[in-house]
């Protein structure tokens, strides 16, 4: 996992990537990208495998203060 701009998020998203929210589900359900998989950071191993393609890269989102 890295960290990247919003330019790079732009184009994973144009090439396909899948989109994943860890907010807890209160805070997404307030706000969230339209699309984006739900994993709460504590699942988010655990339901990896069951929720997300393995054959398309991830963008992983959360609030800033984290």
């Amino acid at each position: 996992m890295r960290i990247v701009d919003h330019r790079e998020v732009l184009a994973a998203l144009a090439a396909g990537a899948q989109v994943v929210d860890v907010l807890p589900a209160r805070e997404y359900r307030v706000a969230h990208l339209r699309g984006a998989v739900h994993l709460p950071l504590p699942r988010v191993m655990a339901g990896a495998g069951a929720a997300l393609d393995p054959q398309r890269p991830c963008v992983v989102y959360c609030r800033d203060a984290l």
